[in-house]
């Protein structure tokens, strides 16, 4: 076999079981996110494989995956249990993501332009309007690209790529956070200041409004936790 075929089998061996074990690993997340999978439970290694049809490996890789995302634990003799939500966990997630994005805001300072801002008021925009109809998927998905707009204005790829970690986390929160009482309202409002702020040229009011945000956030979910 010619050198060149030789190198493109062994990639294509190589990579699919690697993309396999991230699609088991998608799966398996979309599961805990959507609480499918509820905190503390099991995941069944031997149940997971009959039910996609595969063999033991991906599916030990896909957990190691979620591990490292914080979405399992592995224990010896154990297995895989979905990670119980924590009152600890919550303020560090939140609070990494308030340093994310204030610091987004500030590097963002010396090239901020009008045009720079126009994609937050567009996802405002369609946040306000999918809320006046009660659409809480396209406000909540509106909402999510505002957030991931504050964090683009930094041009920092390194910092998109942490941030976007770090929303596999998230996701578990703020799936709880729709079904609070005003808080899609709420959120909307503080979303609205923050785009005002950042009209006016105002950053250090922006950085403020982003803080006091994430921080709004964070309150409600530990109230939650603690008085449900």
């Amino acid at each position: 076999m010619p050198a060149a075929e030789k190198t493109v089998t062994h990639a294509i061996q190589f990579q699919r079981p690697e993309n396999l074990a991230t699609e088991v690993a998608r799966h398996l997340r979309e599961q805990i996110i959507d609480g499918d999978l509820a905190a503390g439970e099991r995941v069944n290694e031997a149940r997971v494989m009959r039910e996609l049809r595969l063999s033991r490996s991906p599916v030990r890789e896909a957990l190691r995956i979620l591990e490292a995302e914080g979405l399992v634990t592995l224990e010896p003799h154990r297995g895989a249990h979905v990670r119980t939500l924590s009152e600890e966990d919550l303020r560090e997630i939140f609070d990494v993501r308030a340093m994310f994005e204030t610091h987004a805001l500030r590097a963002a300072s010396s090239r901020l332009r009008a045009e720079a801002v126009v994609p937050l008021r567009d996802a405002v925009r369609e946040a306000r309007a999918a809320l006046a109809i009660g659409a809480m998927e396209p406000w909540h998905q509106a909402s999510l690209r505002f957030h991931d707009g504050i964090v683009a204005l930094a041009g920092n790829a390194h910092l998109q790529r942490l941030y976007a970690e770090l929303k596999v986390s998230l996701r578990r929160y703020q799936v709880s956070l729709i079904g609070l009482p005003q808080q899609p309202e709420r959120s909307q409002a503080e979303h609205e200041a923050i785009a005002t702020a950042l009209e006016r040229g105002d950053l250090d009011r922006a950085v403020d409004e982003v803080h006091a945000h994430i921080t709004n956030l964070k309150e409600r979910l530990l109230k939650r936790m603690i008085d449900p």
